[in-house]
């Protein structure tokens, strides 16, 4: 699978840090619920069942690659349905060649759980307007809040279809409450978060992070994608909307299988009434028609992330791209639906184009820091340099976490520890190492909380003697004047 392949590679990142760390004991989980993540019960739970398996960095994110699988499945039959095996292959590739699809794909967070439960939920809405059996409906709007509970602002789009879906989803909400209800008293452990400016504003998160001031390698074709699917999206929106009652496909035009062009069974009329916003009437069998299903997609891609804008400006800040990474699905298959009619030559182009933009992020979020940071290697060049009597000082939150992850790590320096010859400080690589024109370590860039830390090795005349850059991290190794030397 296209998510699994390379997850061995990258360093964990601080948010799977607290993953993997929760899901050590029973006793961590529940300490770590009480302080914060209240909102991911559910997936810890998951977690602490699926890490008795296997701690290691691969299967911990497992189970996004799967939901990966899952969605881009569950995607490619829902645009078969609706149009064809063509436009189903379309909207799965378009997912795929996303690049924040692989990256938290491979990652153990919750995010792509909440791409798989929003396209099941789509899915099942459709099953259920078909064969009238409302069950699995019911138990996919209880399974979106337990991903990640703003996934649940992909539901408005299930009245758009049909507003038969209502009582069904009622009956399915009081876990979204629940989830609500838990987290709410927690809301400051996001207090990290600004109000958006545009730059952060997207429709499709594409690149493997968000817009920063020093784009990474790949970061605008990535992105530049990502606003390509939303916007052939909108325009298959657009044109499905505005076909008539009646419109059919010209004789002879591609729109179905890859093979042929005949329409499949259960495929859609494009212009027939619904029981959805669009008219009143549902067409045979109970299903509406595709214009319905092509408005609540728009609905489910477009909504959460002005949602969430306002909620980040007028209240307080909750809006992330990851958060809205739910959204993408809705563009893949609008994009899948539109390209349905193209000639195959073109759609062979238009992959061979995304791909392109996409290329040079899918390589790097595979290599060891493409989760941002890479801690792996540092451990590496600390346990191939280290001697007795070395300490450690972190000044960076989950170093430490970090790099004992990937190695072991001479005992960190505590208050009042006898002064030792070496020490190896870990900061991030935000500011200044190291003091211009001195050997001094600096306190730039180190938060206000860590700085005594580096207070008292500048106390002690420590200097460093040798630094390492590497990506979110920076590793000093800091000596001690000989005692003679001293004045």
């Amino acid at each position: 699978m296209v998510a699994v392949a390379g997850s061995w590679a990258p360093s964990m990142w601080a948010d799977e840090l607290a993953t993997a760390q929760t899901a050590t004991s029973w006793d961590t989980l529940w300490e770590t619920l009480r302080e914060r993540d209240a909102v991911f019960l559910p997936y810890y739970l998951l977690m602490y069942v699926w890490s008795r398996a296997g701690t290691a960095d691969w299967w911990l994110r497992l189970p996004s690659a799967l939901a990966v699988a899952a969605a881009t499945g569950l995607l490619a039959d829902l645009g078969r349905r609706l149009g064809g095996v063509r436009a189903g292959t379309v909207a799965g590739a378009a997912l795929l060649v996303l690049p924040a699809i692989s990256r938290f794909g491979q990652e153990a967070r919750p995010y792509t759980l909440a791409v798989a439960a929003a396209v099941f939920s789509y899915w099942c809405l459709h099953r259920a307007l078909e064969t009238g059996r409302w069950g699995r409906y019911v138990l996919s709007v209880v399974l979106l809040p337990c991903t990640h509970l703003f996934a649940v602002l992909s539901l408005p789009a299930h009245l758009v279809v049909s507003r038969r879906c209502l009582p069904w989803l009622a009956l399915g909400s009081p876990v979204t409450l629940a989830v609500a209800a838990v987290s709410a008293g927690q809301v400051g452990q996001v207090n990290w978060l600004e109000a958006p400016g545009w730059e952060n504003v997207v429709l499709v998160r594409s690149a493997i992070t968000g817009w920063q001031p020093q784009p990474e390698p790949g970061n605008l074709p990535a992105v530049l994608l990502g606003w390509a699917v939303a916007l052939t999206g909108l325009v298959s929106a657009a044109v499905l909307l505005r076909r008539g009652n009646g419109d059919r496909p010209a004789a002879g035009t591609p729109t179905d299988d890859l093979a042929s062009d005949r329409p499949p069974a259960g495929h859609l009329a494009l212009g027939r009434p619904s029981d959805g916003v669009l008219s009143g009437r549902p067409t045979g069998g109970g299903v509406p028609a595709l214009r319905a299903f092509a408005a609540g997609l728009v609905v489910w891609g477009v909504l959460p992330m002005p949602v969430l804008v306002a909620v980040s400006h007028l209240v307080t800040p909750v809006y992330s791209s990851r958060y809205v990474l739910f959204a993408a699905p809705a563009f893949a298959l609008l994009t899948g639906l539109g390209a349905a009619r193209l000639p195959r030559a073109v759609l062979v182009a238009g992959l061979g184009v995304a791909v392109a933009l996409g290329a040079r992020q899918q390589v790097l979020l595979r290599t060891e820091p493409g989760h941002q940071v890479s801690y792996r290697a540092a451990a590496e060049i600390v346990a191939a340099q280290r001697r007795d009597g070395d300490r450690t000082v972190y000044v960076v939150p989950w170093a430490r976490q970090g790099l004992t992850r990937y190695g072991t790590m001479p005992p960190e320096r505590r208050s009042g520890d006898a002064a030792g010859e070496r020490v190896w400080l870990v900061r991030s690589d935000f500011g200044r190492a190291v003091r211009p024109g001195t050997a001094l370590p600096s306190r730039n860039g180190v938060a206000p909380a860590m700085i005594p830390k580096v207070d008292a090795l500048l106390e002690e005349r420590y200097t460093v003697t040798r630094t390492w850059p590497l990506r979110g991290v920076t590793v000093l190794l800091l000596e001690r004047p000989p005692r003679g030397g001293r004045r």
